[in-house]
């Protein structure tokens, strides 16, 4: 964290933290755009200078205040809480848990995991499937639901794969999307924080960071939703996806698994 934080003595330090600001600016209006992606695109970009599991520390914050803005925002929000209670029991309980154990794991194979949950998501995303349950999803749906997205962020920190892939099946609205976004991922990064927080896992200098970072997030989400309404969601969503498609080859490399699987394929 040093390297961020060290405002007076090194130059190079200054730039970082100027580039962060503007990492979480832009990570804000895809977020205030499409509903999601404030931790998958902070992360992502944060990956390219920092370590994965510093990026996953400094998203905290912004993401629980942010998307509880989101959720607050929305219409029937009571209605919202009640008709999914067993999912959102479900996620607070496997993030909170999972998050734990995934400081056991190498800066590789986080690199790895989070490579590859964007790649899936990505290629699902241009596949066009799309399967279909219905919104009306019974408690054992709920649970299950909630667990393999807490899962998948406790160990990753990043949600919109899962969520995205949850609400498409539910086929949820447009306004149903943004709503369940803000409010899932809100109850999922309380689950985070508390981790973090309770098992000493948040050194204060990234708690002070991340709390800063709450500003160009709030900004940028803002200028977000005024572009949802100038550019088509179909051109964002495509030059999303392409972003998302270098950004996991970029972590894919970080983590060997390109190198090793070239060195595989030329031995076969």
């Amino acid at each position: 964290m040093s390297e961020l934080l060290n405002f007076s003595s090194n130059v190079i330090a200054n730039y970082l933290v100027l580039l962060t600001i503007v990492v979480f600016l832009l990570a804000g209006m895809v977020k205030g755009s499409i509903g999601m992606g404030l931790p998958l695109v902070s992360i992502t970009l944060l990956s390219f200078y920092t370590t994965p599991r510093l990026a996953m520390m400094l998203i905290i914050v912004p993401t629980l205040v942010t998307n509880f803005l989101q959720f607050y925002r929305s219409v029937d929000r009571v209605k919202m809480v009640i008709s999914n209670k067993f999912l959102l029991v479900s996620l607070f309980v496997c993030t909170f848990t999972v998050s734990f154990f995934s400081f056991s794991l190498e800066q590789k194979t986080l690199s790895f995991l989070l490579g590859l949950i964007i790649l899936i998501f990505v290629i699902y995303r241009w596949s066009g499937f799309s399967p279909s349950f219905g919104l009306g999803f019974d408690k054992i749906l709920q649970v299950g639901s909630g667990a393999i997205i807490g899962a998948a962020a406790g160990f990753t920190h990043v949600w919109a794969p899962t969520i995205a892939v949850l609400l498409v099946i539910r086929k949820a609205n447009k306004e149903q999307f943004v709503a369940l976004t803000g409010l899932f991922i809100f109850v999922g990064s309380t689950g985070l924080f508390f981790t973090h927080y309770l098992f000493d896992l948040l050194d204060q200098q990234s708690l002070i960071f991340s709390t800063l970072m709450i500003i160009p997030s709030i900004v940028g989400f803002l200028i977000g939703e005024k572009i949802r309404s100038f550019i088509s969601e179909k051109l964002f969503e495509t030059l999303l996806m392409v972003f998302l498609l270098i950004a996991s080859t970029n972590l894919l490399y970080k983590s060997d698994f390109i190198s090793y699987f070239m060195k595989a394929f030329g031995k076969s």
